[in-house]
């Protein structure tokens, strides 16, 4: 009883975005009832969004040994591991994930930016528009923007394929919703560089750089805009 209080508190507090308390509450309940294998799953996933992702990884891998088909830990494990950079590993466990549940939309989002990481556009592709397509539902791994950030991601996908009108209407409608992010104001920018209209671009490319900080990639942008 006293472990089930401590999974309903730690429960509440993650619902309530507290994953500091919540992870307090959910180590409370797995050490009194070390099989709770739904409080250590939710304890994976405060361990994740306080950003302790190699703690989240031990303890999605540790609930899995019990729960082999939650297609959730699956999820968990993929984007812990994919926050760590190990963006392989997290491909492999979105897979399981889809595998499980093929309309998943986090793991079908996490399976193609993990693939856009690895430089496979193409497989990445109909997993993000499949992922995009079931939007606007919560994407565990991604911000509140969750629609926003998967429909830019989408736009520098088709950009690195090449279908760079494609793109540009891709980004244009995420700028739609989120019209001061330089990122995509960047996005609009490098599509219509490829498509010839540097001046166009090179006044994107400065409206971006009102918006935030100096980037790099910004100021190459505008110097080959400007040729």
């Amino acid at each position: 009883m006293r472990a089930e209080a401590s999974f309903s508190r730690g429960r509440s507090l993650l619902e309530a975005l507290k994953f500091q308390e919540a992870r307090e509450q959910l180590r409370e309940a797995t050490a009194l009832y070390p099989d709770f294998d739904e409080a250590r799953a939710l304890l994976a996933w405060s361990e994740y969004f306080v950003g302790d992702f190699g703690a989240a990884t031990i303890t999605f891998k540790t609930v899995l040994r019990r729960q082999p088909n939650w297609p959730g830990l699956y999820d968990g494990l993929g984007w812990s591991r994919f926050r760590l950079g190990r963006y392989h590993l997290a491909r492999a466990a979105f897979q399981l994930a889809v595998d499980r549940k093929p309309d998943y939309v986090d793991a079908l989002n996490g399976l193609g930016s993990a693939q856009f990481e690895l430089g496979q556009y193409e497989l990445a592709l109909p997993h993000l528009e499949k992922a995009l397509s079931g939007s606007p539902r919560p994407l565990i791994g991604c911000a509140l923007t969750e629609t926003v950030a998967l429909r830019a991601k989408l736009g520098w996908n088709l950009y690195h394929l090449g279908r760079h009108r494609e793109a540009l209407a891709t980004f244009r409608r995420a700028g739609d919703a989120a019209p001061d992010s330089p990122q995509i104001q960047e996005g609009i920018a490098w599509c219509l560089v490829k498509l010839g209209q540097k001046e166009a671009a090179k006044s994107v490319f400065q409206r971006a750089l009102l918006l935030g900080p100096a980037s790099p990639t910004v100021l190459d942008g505008i110097q080959k805009a400007s040729r």
